[in-house]
């Protein structure tokens, strides 16, 4: 993985806003900002805010639609900051990537592939469903 990526996986704080969720997201995954800006993104408000919900649930679309030519350090540096997010089970970057991310991809066509890249926290929470199940 070059420098500049895992540069994006380091916080510089415990509460991570949800612009700095999404620039960690583009700057993993370049061609999401296009998706973002998109006119079908309904996670934005109308001023352009946004909850790290939102950011993790139009990640989430997107994700399921291009997994198959996303690049697999990429992948697998998601899964690292998937596990960061998750770090503390009582915050709502946790419940935002459990529940507005892994929740949403956990059913798709690709579960087992993403699982073995997931460790820790995520993983646990990923492995309760199996590919086909719903949540």
């Amino acid at each position: 993985m070059d420098r500049r990526a895992v540069g994006l996986l380091m916080a510089e704080d415990d509460d991570m806003s949800p612009e700095e969720l999404l620039g960690r997201l583009v700057g993993l995954f370049p061609d999401f900002a296009e998706y973002w800006n998109g006119p079908d993104n309904d996670q934005r408000d109308s001023d352009g805010s946004f909850t790290l919900h939102g950011a993790f649930g139009e990640f989430s679309a997107y994700f399921c639609e291009r997994y198959e030519e996303l690049p697999a350090e990429r992948v697998q540096a998601l899964a690292w900051l998937l596990s960061e997010c998750m770090a503390d089970p009582d915050s709502d970057l946790d419940d935002a990537a459990a529940s507005g991310f892994l929740e949403n991809v956990a059913a798709e066509r690709f579960h087992g592939d993403f699982e073995r890249y997931l460790i820790g926290r995520p993983l646990e929470f990923y492995a309760q469903w199996g590919e086909g199940q719903g949540l």
